[in-house]
């Protein structure tokens, strides 16, 4: 994915997570806009990630400065485990911040949102 094409879909990202999260405060919106920003940038990214497993796989073969055959962990699989569980923490701060007034309503937001990554 190109720069070009990675930023759109983070734009498209921030605009679904500012829908969920548009009946909030103007106060707690305002104090939250990095979280949903850095929401959308790692749901991109994590795709990014998961597309470098798919192709490459979770091991990389290579060779080792003395010529052996290695087998070594993909980069993109510890960033992944990373960056998955911060993620997750961050939309969990995100939906705790929604009010708890309608459970249906505000639940079928975060389960549209979730499907339709």
């Amino acid at each position: 994915m190109d720069k070009e094409e990675k930023e759109k879909n983070i734009r498209k990202e921030l605009n679904k997570l500012k829908k969920i999260f548009k009946t909030l405060p103007d106060d707690t919106k305002s104090l939250c806009e990095g979280l949903i920003q850095n929401a959308a940038f790692m749901c991109v990214t994590l795709r990014e990630l998961q597309e470098d497993i798919k192709e490459n796989g979770a091991m990389l073969s290579c060779q080792s400065g003395n010529g052996f055959d290695t087998i070594k962990d993909n980069p993109a699989q510890k960033a992944y485990t990373t960056m998955i569980s911060r993620y997750s923490v961050v939309i969990k701060q995100l939906t705790d911040l929604l009010p708890e007034t309608d459970e249906t309503t505000a639940g079928a937001d975060i389960a549209a949102f979730l499907d339709a990554e």
